[in-house]
Order: C-alpha cells, then sequence, then structure tokens
C-alpha cells in the first residue's frame, strides 16, 4: 500500500517537473525573441536614415508540441504578433527584467529617459507599456500606436489576462504599465495552478463543508427553492442557447438568503456548492471595505473578475455591511455607501455565476437589489419535527443514551437554532471525551444547553 502510493507520488512529482522544466523552455525561446526585437529597434532606430531599409519584424517561435502552460496558452488562444508581445512585455519584468536594460538610455538633449521608449516604473519596478509594444513595432508610428491601443480596447483574452491600474496615474492605456494578474503570473511562470487562497490580498475564502446534500435538514420550501438553483446550473446555458431566449434574460443567478443566526445559511451554500460541483467563495468584508474612496469597488471587482470564468459561488455573509440601504443624507459617509451600493447593484447583475447573500434581516437589505434576485430563501428558525431529527442525528454511534434521555421532549421544550443543537452535541461530546465515558445523561444536555443560552444573553463588552 505504501510503495503504490509513493509510487503515485513519485509519478505526479515527475509530471510537474517536467511541465516546468517545459514551460522554463517555452519562455527561455521567447524571451529571446524579444530580447532580438529590442536590439534589432534599438540599433534601427538609432541608425536610420533616408537610405535605411524598411525593417520587418521577427516572427515569434512556433511552439509545435505544447508541453507546458505557456505553450499551451499561446497555441489554445491564437495570440496574434501583437498580444504574443504584450503578454511577454508584461512578464519580463518579473522572469528576466534585465532585458529592459537597453530601454534605460537618457536622451542627451532631455536628460531624461527616451520617452517613446514608453517605459514606467511603479514601486521600484520599471515596467514596459502598450507604448513599448508599439515602438518595438513601428518605431514612433503613429498608426502603430493606435493599432496597439485599439487591440487593448477590444481584445477578451488581454482584458482578461492583464492587470487594470486604477491609480490615475496613466493618462491611457498606453502609458499603463503592462502587469498580469497573479493568476497569469503564477500559472505561466511556475507552471502551477492558481489558488486564490495563497494570495494574501485576495478577499475571499473556499467555504467547504463535510456534509452532503442529503445530510440538510430542511422544510420542503427551502428545498423547492434551492433545487431551483441546481436546474438553473444545469440547464440555463442550454435555455439562453438552445431555447434562444437569451436575449430576456440576466447572466449569472442571484439568491437571498435571510432568516435568523444559526439556521443554517451558510451551510446551505456549501453543500449547494458540493450539489452542483462548484467551489463556494466566502467574501471576507474586512478585507473588501476601505476608508478609501474608491479601494472597495476595486477589491470587490478583483473578485467579481477572477470568479467570472470558473465555476464559483460567490457567497456575501452579513451581505447588510455592503448591499445595505442607500441613505439620503449628504454626508460623505452615506455618499461612499451609496456609491458602493451603486457599484455591486450594476456588478451582481452582469455577473455570469452564482451570487447569494446572506442576512438575518430581509429588510436590511436595499430594495433595489430584490427586482435583481431569482430566488429569496427564508431560513426559518426550524420546528420541532427539524429539531428532532438533528437531536437523532447528532451523536455518533460510539456514544450510548440513557434512559432518561427524551429527544421528543428536548425537541418541544427547547426552541434551538440548528447551529446551537450541533453546539449543545459538542459540548457533551467533549464532556465525554474528557471523563473518559460513553453514556449520555439527561443533565449532560441540560448542562450544555444553559451554557449556550448564557453565551446568548451575556453582554458582549
Amino acid at each position: 500500500m505504501w510503495q503504490i502510493h509513493t509510487g503515485h507520488s513519485r509519478s505526479q512529482t515527475s509530471q510537474k517537473t517536467c511541465a516546468f522544466s517545459h514551460n522554463a523552455r517555452d519562455l527561455t525561446q521567447e524571451c529571446s525573441w524579444l530580447k532580438q526585437l529590442l536590439h534589432t529597434r534599438i540599433k534601427h532606430y538609432f541608425e536610420q536614415s533616408e537610405h535605411t531599409t524598411q525593417w520587418h519584424i521577427t516572427e515569434p517561435p512556433e511552439f509545435t508540441s505544447v508541453q507546458s502552460p505557456y505553450g499551451h496558452f499561446i497555441v489554445s488562444n491564437k495570440l496574434s504578433t501583437l498580444e504574443r508581445l504584450l503578454i511577454i512585455l508584461a512578464l519580463t519584468p518579473v522572469i528576466t527584467p534585465s532585458l529592459f536594460d537597453v530601454l534605460l538610455s537618457i536622451n542627451e538633449q532631455t536628460n531624461r529617459p527616451f520617452t517613446e521608449f514608453g517605459m514606467v516604473e511603479r514601486d521600484a519596478t520599471l515596467y514596459a507599456s502598450a507604448a513599448t509594444a508599439a515602438f518595438i513595432l513601428g518605431g514612433d508610428d503613429i498608426m502603430t500606436q493606435c493599432h496597439v491601443l485599439k487591440t487593448l480596447h477590444t481584445s477578451p483574452l488581454l482584458k482578461r489576462v492583464l492587470l487594470h491600474h486604477t491609480d490615475g496615474h496613466a493618462p491611457s492605456l498606453l502609458s499603463a504599465p503592462l502587469a498580469l494578474t497573479a493568476e497569469y503570473v503564477q500559472t505561466l511562470t511556475t507552471a502551477t495552478a492558481y489558488t486564490p487562497e495563497s494570495d494574501s490580498t485576495f478577499a475571499a475564502s473556499p467555504v467547504k463543508s463535510n456534509m452532503t446534500w442529503q445530510d440538510l435538514v430542511l422544510p420542503t420550501s427551502i428545498q423547492t427553492q434551492l433545487d431551483d438553483i441546481i436546474q438553473w446550473v444545469k440547464h440555463g446555458e442550454a435555455l439562453i442557447t438552445e431555447w434562444q431566449i437569451g436575449k430576456q434574460l440576466r447572466p449569472g443567478y442571484r439568491a437571498l438568503f435571510y432568516g435568523p443566526p444559526g439556521t443554517g445559511k451558510t451551510l446551505t451554500a456549501s453543500v449547494l456548492g458540493q450539489a452542483v460541483d462548484m467551489a463556494v467563495y466566502k467574501i471576507d468584508l474586512s478585507m473588501v471595505t476601505s476608508k478609501y474612496i474608491g479601494e472597495t469597488e476595486k477589491n470587490l471587482e478583483k473578485v467579481f473578475s477572477l470568479a467570472e470564468h470558473r465555476r464559483w459561488i460567490l457567497f456575501f455573509d452579513e451581505a447588510d455591511a455592503l448591499f445595505g440601504k442607500r441613505q439620503t443624507s449628504n454626508s460623505a459617509n452615506d455618499q461612499f455607501a451609496n456609491q458602493n451600493v451603486a457599484y455591486l447593484l450594476q456588478r451582481i447583475e452582469r455577473f455570469n455565476g452564482i451570487v447569494i447573500l446572506a442576512s438575518n434581516f430581509k429588510d436590511n437589505i436595499d430594495n433595489a437589489f430584490f427586482r435583481r434576485f431569482e430566488s429569496i430563501v427564508h431560513f426559518e428558525s426550524p420546528k420541532p419535527a427539524q429539531r428532532l431529527s438533528m437531536w437523532q442525528n447528532g451523536f455518533c454511534e460510539k456514544t450510548r443514551l440513557s434512559p432518561d434521555i427524551n429527544f421528543q421532549q428536548l425537541a418541544d421544550q427547547h426552541p434551538l437554532s440548528g447551529a446551537d443543537i450541533v453546539n449543545v452535541i459538542r459540548c457533551v461530546s467533549l464532556k465525554l471525551l474528557s471523563q473518559g465515558r460513553s453514556e449520555v445523561h439527561l443533565r449532560d444536555i441540560h448542562d450544555a444547553i444553559a451554557q449556550i443560552q448564557v453565551n446568548h444573553t451575556q453582554p458582549r463588552w
């Protein structure tokens, strides 16, 4: 058994090493192509005269055997020469920043770097810009600059992979620093899949549960509404394309889960993700919200953009903080909050995935969002029949119940939430383990319930 497992691990390690090696080889070829372009353009630019022959750009290397993530990215997306040039220019500060040394020449007339080279410095790092690509391809030709600018505006691929700078430094896309998103930097350089949770600046984290769809104890009304979401995931694309009613529908699916704390809103979202084979990411409000104007939208846009082309469910817990009702006062804080709500109204409407908002109170959400929800699911406190099911299925098989325990009475007499029942069972089970016994007494359960109730009623500070 151990030998089989070890062999499998070695095989996986070998495959990763091979992919990394092929990736380094392809990147080396691409960098050599860029180096040749740079030196040829610089030489041609400074030596040009009326007798200088027209310069023809060297075509990029051809990747016939796609064995690396970088090669696969180039071939599968059918990148043009310009798109490849922009991508490798964006990668150069990460892998071979010395390639830009040739562009650091000082103009003797201005005692400044040559403006036409298009180099940009940000945070002590030297970046190329789209103007650099235009210079490489056409020198100071204005038509080439316009062609590069048009490509930036129209290429879906470049919009997806390039990092969008919103700091206001660059007057146009042509002069903005070229950089790839963290996802593509990792994938195209290390040949490993990007995991957003490894990025300390990513404001969301995966929500997982060991429970299955069959483990949920929910009323039939809620199960029916959740089934609507499942059917959308399974048949939504066919509804838009095959049935051709896409013009009448918004992309994606939006749902509101509301109800008292502990009624299973977060748990249901995580289990729903398992049921439809979609990762659930919970938005970290502490990392999203910012006191600086525009930063909250910027942080949210990073999450939405990354989730746009993946099978993700975005889960906003305590959504009141972001999706709360807009205020009519003219204070700076209220105007700032209203601006965030206006952004979210537009963003969730054009998001093509699933967005779930969770709130304790439905009335706390801005009214404009309700027109955009496909489902509004009310999570009520569990009824006695549901509480009975939770009590009966909560304790593990290693425990024994004393004769004085009557789950029906517990369910009828103690209107606990689902989370509270789980906490009671956890407290009792820990007590049994610490005391070295397996029999559960009614007193154990009553003590745990009393502790839970004290926790709910004691002051927060």
